[in-house]
């Protein structure tokens, strides 16, 4: 079964793709979703416009897709938050989970533990 997982980050987007345990690194899309969001003082429309159209690129050929964001994410104000994920999901028909700092950092453990081991 292949799962896409798109991570959504300050300055990158990332989406590998895992099947079952195993997963590849696909692409790296840099967006710069801090750097524009202390210019403005919002998140960038055209920063949002282009994740929803890689997500929506995405949709054409996979199934199951996965996105969550990390960072400035968690620091957006509800009104901001619940606006921005509102569109989105009318935009990909997909759910943005937002990781808190107990996530983000549990799934960077795992996976420094699985290069780890993978090199051994």
């Amino acid at each position: 079964m292949q799962r896409i997982i798109v991570e959504v980050g300050s300055k990158d987007t990332k989406i590998d793709i895992c099947y079952g345990k195993e997963s590849e690194h696909i692409l790296t899309i840099p967006i710069e979703f801090e750097e524009d969001y202390k210019k403005e003082g919002k998140l960038n429309k055209e920063d949002v416009d282009k994740l929803i159209e890689r997500v929506n690129i995405l949709n054409v050929v996979y199934d199951d897709i996965h996105i969550y964001g990390t960072g400035l994410f968690r620091e957006l104000n509800e009104e901001e938050k619940n606006e921005f994920l509102k569109e989105f999901k009318e935009k990909t028909g997909r759910e943005f989970n937002i990781l808190d700092d107990e996530e983000e950092k549990g799934l960077h453990e795992k996976g420094v533990e699985y290069l780890a081991n993978r090199n051994n």
